[in-house]
């Protein structure tokens, strides 16, 4: 997973490096003052899934109608939902933690817009990052076949690479209010379960199906996790999907 997310931000600052040479030669109204930085903080993971979520991020004006923007931070999702299901007693999720990296590319209409960047309508590119990791205990009940407690443990991974629309409002030149209404990508996810404890080898995908059964109702927006087929544990599944962003943020504009 380092060895990834090391590439991923290489990627990035080679991407940043390459674009902020591609200014030279575009002038501004006033080349000195225009202010052509906005840092920003993503609000959409805080009020969706987690207040420990906290994203930062970074737009740098490139030409009078163009930018580029980076984001990262920390990601986690909801808890897995606690209670009895079935033969299962799933005590509170612990122990996880995440990540998110993102980076997108955006052209401001000029004709549209009235100002130039990084006010006004856009659309752009993007690619995402996402990793996610948690542990559960769980107490066994009511069954001949498996005792006392288990440990699922999981990971998932998304990449995910598409288009998208948003509007930029710049208030009194300095507050910035972001919003991305919509970006649809296609998406590759990786998922990893690992299920610990007494288990007879019959048994073991029953429960890991079960628990992944239960996983897939549990987190607004995992849906498209849940692919058909059997779950093994120890091993990881690749499967595509479709993916939407969409985003609230808020920032300075300087």
């Amino acid at each position: 997973m380092k060895n990834r997310l090391l590439i991923i931000i290489i990627g990035v600052l080679l991407f940043s490096g390459h674009t902020l040479q591609a200014q030279k030669g575009y002038d501004f109204p006033d080349s000195v003052k225009y202010k052509k930085n906005v840092i920003r903080w993503n609000l959409t993971p805080f009020l969706l899934w987690d207040s420990k979520n906290i994203n930062i991020g970074y737009e740098r004006v490139l030409r009078p109608y163009r930018s580029f923007s980076v984001n990262a931070g920390y990601f986690v999702l909801p808890s897995l939902v606690s209670g009895i299901y079935d033969s299962l007693n799933i005590q509170r999720t612990g122990n996880k933690w995440g990540i998110t990296v993102s980076g997108d590319y955006r052209f401001y209409f000029k004709k549209r817009n009235k100002k130039m960047a990084p006010d006004g309508l856009y659309w752009g590119i993007y690619g995402s990052y996402h990793y996610y990791e948690f542990e559960n205990t769980i107490n066994v009940i009511n069954s001949s076949v498996v005792q006392g407690d288990l440990t699922l443990g999981a990971s998932l991974n998304m990449m995910s690479a598409g288009v998208e629309l948003g509007y930029q409002f710049i208030i009194k030149e300095r507050l910035s209010i972001d919003l991305v209404f919509i970006g649809p990508s296609l998406t590759a996810y990786t998922k990893k379960f690992t299920l610990s404890g007494t288990l007879d080898v019959d048994e073991e995908n029953e429960y890991i199906q079960a628990l992944y059964d239960i996983l897939s109702g549990a987190f607004p927006g995992l849906d498209n996790l849940v692919q058909t087929g059997k779950l093994s544990t120890n091993s990881a599944n690749l499967s595509m999907g479709l993916g939407m962003r969409y985003l609230i943020q808020i920032g300075y504009r300087f």
